[in-house]
């Protein structure tokens, strides 16, 4: 089979072969990653290395009770969609969803809030981050005087609120998860990276970045290629001393293992 220019192509199943990566989410999070990469011929260890933590739900518990007050829902991951959905249900104002905008980032963010079945994202940058969110809602006349609720990540930029604020807007951040480091997925990241089997390493957030340096001993980690999806992390990645082999910004997975079968494939894919 050739491609453009009359290149010869490797079968799909034959595109990483021999590739040995680590995938770092977990469960639901990391299965459609890995079994996209198990596809194209790399073999695949799904090793989790953070965990989501539920923090006092209390203040969104607040927030949602007058969720009317709201013009705009922000929503950076599936996990605060999952936290706002549980507290959401709990107070029995699921239909009430049907009516606030919402602004997400990332194809899995928007289908997660298609499953709760709430009204679909009226803004949802191509950029998985929040740098291409305020870039939309710069070119919107109705964020000026409007007020949002942000249930985010303990310890999260806050690039989004203060430049929406910047906008005119009203911003409500409330904490509602945070990401710690497993020492399980730790301990086996360590070990198969002492043992050199081990070659690329995916990344899709700072605090996995913090988790796998946190894993190893230094001069590891300086030799272990990273697969990071969107700048934040590619970033993250490099302060810690990593190399990115792959910095995708593509906002979906599928998007993702085509960055890393380029890299192994000299760009021709």
């Amino acid at each position: 089979m050739k491609g453009a220019g009359g290149r010869a192509q490797a079968p799909l199943g034959e595109l990483l072969r021999g590739v040995r990566i680590a995938v770092t989410r977990a469960g639901e999070r990391g299965g459609p990653l890995a079994a996209a990469l198990r596809r194209v011929g790399a073999t695949v260890h799904e090793i989790p290395l953070t965990r989501i933590e539920t923090l006092d739900l209390a203040p969104l518990h607040a927030a949602v009770g007058r969720l009317a007050d709201y013009d705009w829902i922000l929503l950076t991951s599936v996990n605060a969609v999952e936290h706002l959905a549980r507290v959401v249900n709990e107070r029995g104002v699921d239909a009430a969803m049907a009516t606030r905008r919402l602004a997400v980032v990332g194809t899995a963010t928007a289908q997660a809030c298609d499953a709760q079945g709430w009204r679909a994202p009226t803004v949802q940058p191509e950029k998985m981050q929040a740098e291409g969110m305020l870039d939309l809602m710069a070119e919107r006349s109705d964020i000026e005087g409007a007020r949002m609720l942000y249930p985010s990540a303990a310890g999260a930029r806050d690039v989004l609120p203060e430049g929406l604020r910047a906008l005119g807007a009203t911003v409500d951040v409330v904490p509602c998860y945070r990401s710690g480091a497993d020492p399980d997925g730790q301990a086996t990241v360590r070990q198969l990276v002492a043992a050199g089997e081990l070659d690329l390493v995916t990344v899709a957030a700072p605090s996995a970045v913090d988790s796998l340096l946190d894993a190893l001993p230094p001069e590891h980690a300086s030799r272990l290629p990273v697969a990071a999806i969107g700048p934040v992390t590619a970033r993250a990645a490099r302060v810690a001393g990593f190399p990115v082999k792959v910095e995708s910004t593509a906002a979906t997975m599928e998007g993702w293992v085509k960055a890393i079968v380029a890299a192994y494939r000299g760009g021709s894919n």
